[in-house]
């Protein structure tokens, strides 16, 4: 048991599956080691924390419960943009009423919380002067790198008019007024944590050794995701799993996976979320099993080719269990994560734009035999083994209780 056993701490994320996962490893850890852990989530993924054995305090989300029933805008406009940042603030502070009745007469000795859905969980730790450690599923920034000035440049600026962006600054204005009186919304966004959990190595991290000792690169915290698979006997299995968003021409994309993979050596499992049916996809080929989702931590273990969307989180568990990764970014920030996998020659990269049946085979037959990616996932293996995990987290936050 912890020195620091019987602490309070308090966890807020953004409801989504890639920055949850990271947390509940180290909320079952920190509540191995004695502490008490109050969870403040989206109903959807309260099963998931309760299995961590710490107290969830369920708020009403204002996202999908399934992000695989909405599709990721095919073209990003000045209008998606703006409506995004009213769907943040709003997201932002939608924990708050559950978290103000939860802690008024409980407050946590710490607060950890999400870069992404900061608001709720920054606010408080201000307003009642409480340590706080911000949880990072992605790439951080410093004054040597930021991803999002790497995707600034190819998004279009909003109509500082847009009526959403008016709605944003009310949310944001109301609920600073209320709570933090003096506090300007662009020092509320600018405001910094002394301590930064980082779910991945610093060795993945662009300028990695830029970065002070207050980015701890814990690396990935896979834990035990629910679900288990066995694979057939006799096959090498290649997973293909595009994330937990919704996205158009999915249904292009799955007929050229199966075009691609039909009759060959691979078991196929391949996950087609909840806006494709599998009946669409035509006949289905005897190697290939389909399904909405599958515990992808269970089947990486097995596999020995994947075909992702160069989510983080799902390239970090790659990594983390020595499966380079054919990538096919959809978004601006998985493209980043691609081209940092390029870069460090720990996969091949598939333009979405020119995805065909044949173009997947040879990425994933190419990668398969390529003995230097296998040597550079295996070494990036190593270094998150040596990042630390969910215990080199806990650490962390214990000592953020005691500074």
């Amino acid at each position: 048991m912890s020195p620091q056993a019987g602490s309070h701490i308090a966890v807020l994320s953004y409801p989504a599956h890639g920055h949850v996962n990271p947390t509940l490893p180290v909320a079952a850890e920190l509540v191995r080691r004695g502490h008490r852990v109050s969870y403040v989530v989206a109903g959807q993924f309260a099963a998931a924390v309760r299995e961590t054995g710490a107290t969830v305090l369920p708020y009403e989300s204002h996202v999908p419960k399934s992000w695989d029933t909405v599709a990721i805008p095919e073209k990003i406009t000045g209008d998606v943009v703006a409506e995004a940042g009213l769907a943040q603030a709003l997201e932002g502070f939608a924990p708050l009423p559950a978290a103000l009745g939860a802690f008024g007469d409980d407050r946590p000795d710490v607060f950890l919380y999400d870069a992404f859905g900061y608001p709720t969980g920054r606010l408080l730790a201000r307003k009642w002067e409480i340590p706080a450690v911000l949880l990072c599923s992605t790439f951080v920034a410093n004054e040597r790198f930021s991803p999002y000035a790497a995707m600034a440049g190819k998004v279009p600026a909003p109509d500082p008019d847009h009526p959403a962006l008016a709605k944003a600054a009310a949310v944001v204005g109301d609920a600073l007024a209320e709570h933090l009186p003096g506090t300007s919304a662009a020092e509320f966004a600018e405001a910094r944590e002394d301590t930064k959990l980082v779910f991945l190595p610093r060795e993945f991290q662009p300028g990695g050794d830029t970065f002070d000792d207050g980015f701890a690169f814990v690396g990935p915290c896979l834990g035990d995701r629910a679900g288990g698979w066995s694979p057939p006997d006799g096959r090498p299995v290649l997973l293909i799993a595009m994330g937990s968003f919704g996205y158009h021409r999915q249904r292009e994309f799955f007929t050229a996976c199966l075009e691609a993979f039909a009759g060959s050596p691979w078991h196929v499992v391949m996950t087609i979320g909840r806006l494709v049916r599998a009946g669409e996809l035509g006949p289905v080929p005897r190697n290939f099993e389909l399904h909405p989702w599958v515990p992808q931590p269970a089947v990486l273990r097995r596999a020995s080719a994947f075909v992702s969307h160069a989510g983080m989180g799902s390239t970090m568990e790659s990594l983390a269990l020595g499966v380079p990764p054919v990538v096919v970014p959809r978004t601006l920030e998985q493209e980043i994560v691609a081209d940092r996998v390029t870069e460090l020659g720990l996969g091949v990269r598939v333009d979405p734009a020119g995805v065909t049946a044949e173009a997947l085979r040879a990425a994933v037959t190419g990668l398969a035999a390529d003995a230097t990616a296998r040597a550079n996932v295996a070494r990036m293996r190593e270094h998150i083994t040596g990042a630390g995990g969910a215990a080199a987290a806990a650490d962390r936050v214990e000592a953020r209780l005691t500074a």
